[in-house]
């Protein structure tokens, strides 16, 4: 005769795949949210000049909000006056260009929602130098009432460059 497998042994093994499927599912989810929000792309001087004066473009009359020395490191915020008209972002999105093994653009996009969230900061990588939203005398809520904003523009003497900017 079989033996009778206890109710809490059911209760248990439902449980252990219940986490399991919840955990296959985040690693899922992840997966789609970063491919569909991280693009890196091999490019040439010129292309990517291109693209980055393309987008600079929408930005014309606005110098960025924060300002980097030669080596990526901070060196001062400044606010505009009046929000722009253009209304609330809705993510935050930064472009890099490294010259380095035949050229490369990497570009990232992220949501508000997201930022809001405030998991660990908001970390960017300045040629090196890492800094967190609050390091450049900025939060979202700033962002946010500020309207999409240009917010670094930066270039180093060896061709790399990084635009980080709100839309």
């Amino acid at each position: 005769m079989a033996a009778k497998v206890r109710t809490w042994v059911w209760v248990v093994v439902a449980i252990a795949a219940i986490g399991i499927l919840g955990l296959v599912t985040m690693a899922g989810v992840g997966i789609y949210f970063f491919s569909r929000h991280f693009e890196m792309r091999e490019a040439s001087a010129a292309s990517a000049a291109t693209e980055f004066e393309a987008i600079r473009d929408r930005f014309k009359e606005d110098d960025p909000l924060v300002q980097l020395d030669d080596r990526g490191r901070f060196l001062k915020a400044s606010r505009p006056a009046t929000p722009r008209p253009d209304g609330r972002p809705h993510q935050l999105s930064v472009l890099v260009f490294d010259p380095e093994k035949g050229g490369r653009i990497v570009r990232i996009d992220i949501p508000f929602w997201l930022l809001r969230l405030k998991l660990g900061g908001t970390t960017i990588d300045f040629n090196g130098n890492r800094m967190e939203l609050e390091d450049m005398k900025l939060t979202v809520e700033d962002l946010e009432r500020l309207g999409p904003s240009l917010i670094v523009d930066h270039a180093t003497p060896d061709g790399e460059r990084v635009l980080v900017w709100s839309h």
